[in-house]
């Protein structure tokens, strides 16, 4: 037993297989490509915010040429509605009270 061969094939051989401390290449490009979808998805929600955003200032404007609109619609309206009621004063002052025929 204490006269062992230096010689003999007694040698303690490493495994073979991927380290814990080395990424593979498949390892790399996975980790490539989680960080370009996370990029892709930020990019995308970032795109979806600013359209929100014009879309926003965009119904901001609409609502305020809208407000203007009718405020000048009511202004005409209740300037047709005098023009009209003079009118029908001017017909009922002249309209024949109680004439007989």
């Amino acid at each position: 037993m204490a006269d062992q061969d230096p010689d003999s094939d007694h040698k303690t051989e490493r495994r073979r297989g991927p380290s814990t401390s080395t990424l593979s290449f498949g390892g790399i490009i996975a980790i490539a490509s989680l960080l370009a979808s996370g990029v892709a998805t930020y990019n995308a929600v970032q795109n979806d915010i600013a359209s929100l955003k014009r879309g926003e200032l965009y119904q901001e404007r609409t609502n305020e040429r809208l407000s203007e609109e009718i405020k000048s619609v009511r202004v005409e309206q209740r300037e047709t509605m005098r023009e009209f009621n003079e009118k029908l004063d001017r017909i009922i002052e002249q309209w024949p009270r109680g004439r007989k025929q």
